[in-house]
């Protein structure tokens, strides 16, 4: 199949925490009575983020499973991800070339098509953290118990979350090399509902990091946007809706850029 850059498209919107989210940072030393199980953030503001690895690994994740990609390894005694080459998990996020099979994938996918920048909080939410928590307070602390079920002895394990109801402001950007590349954009939009059905972040199981996606907007940015500079050139998607939901029900009513 042969490959062309033809343009870019730019998804953004917001991620929504519906429950705490917690996405782990480095601690540098925990103090008597501390939190060991701290939140990343931006080393400038002091902000939470939600790192776009975060976010790109874990919607590749629910996609693998989701199209039977993740097979049983008796060699290494675990589940792995099958790299083809050919599939919409291999050509959407890629694949890492460390070793020659995954090498020989990667040209085979042509150029990963998405890239998903960090997402930061909305000013809304940072303001409504001041007035929630205080000034220069952005996150809670849930204290959770680890039960012994021999002993029934609690164990108190104290975890930093961002506070539900939190918003960040997320952007995608999807590149398009075939006129088929509109597949793999609705296989992203599968993925974020399925996202929507699972947890971002960690302790996922126990309630944390359920979030949903919102306010949704598609712009197209053809080549030619990115030779003269001239804003008339790019053009807004109308979408079915602002949700992720609507996105997938109206999707094959989309008019598409040629």
């Amino acid at each position: 199949m042969e490959l062309q850059f033809k343009g870019k498209y730019i998804l953004s919107g917001h991620i929504v925490c519906v429950t705490g989210l917690h996405i782990g940072g480095a601690s540098e030393g925990v103090e008597i009575g501390g939190v060991d199980n701290t939140v990343i953030k931006d080393p400038l503001t002091e902000h939470p983020y939600i790192p776009g690895s975060s976010l790109k690994g874990k919607l590749r994740h629910l996609l693998e499973w989701n199209l039977g990609k993740v097979e049983w390894n008796d060699k290494q005694t675990g589940y792995t991800a099958h790299f083809c080459g050919e599939c919409e998990v291999c050509k959407l996020f890629g694949s890492s070339p460390d070793d020659a099979q995954r090498i020989k994938v990667r040209q085979a996918a042509g150029p990963t098509r998405l890239s998903v920048r960090d997402s930061f909080p909305t000013t809304d939410t940072i303001q409504q953290w001041q007035t929630w928590l205080g000034e220069g307070v952005y996150t809670e602390i849930k204290t959770e118990n680890a039960i012994d079920r021999v002993t029934s002895e609690a164990n108190p394990r104290p975890m930093e979350r961002v506070p539900a109801r939190s918003v960040f402001a997320f952007e995608m950007i999807f590149d398009v090399y075939h006129t088929n590349d509109k597949d793999l954009l609705r296989s992203l939009f599968t993925a974020l509902r399925l996202l929507e059905n699972s947890a971002l972040g960690g302790s996922g199981s126990r309630g944390h990091g359920q979030v949903c996606f919102n306010a949704l907007k598609l712009e197209w940015r053809p080549v030619k946007y990115y030779t003269t500079g001239d804003e008339k050139d790019k053009e807004a998607i109308v979408l079915p809706g602002q949700t992720v939901t609507d996105v997938l029900k109206g999707f094959n009513t989309i008019t598409w850029p040629q």
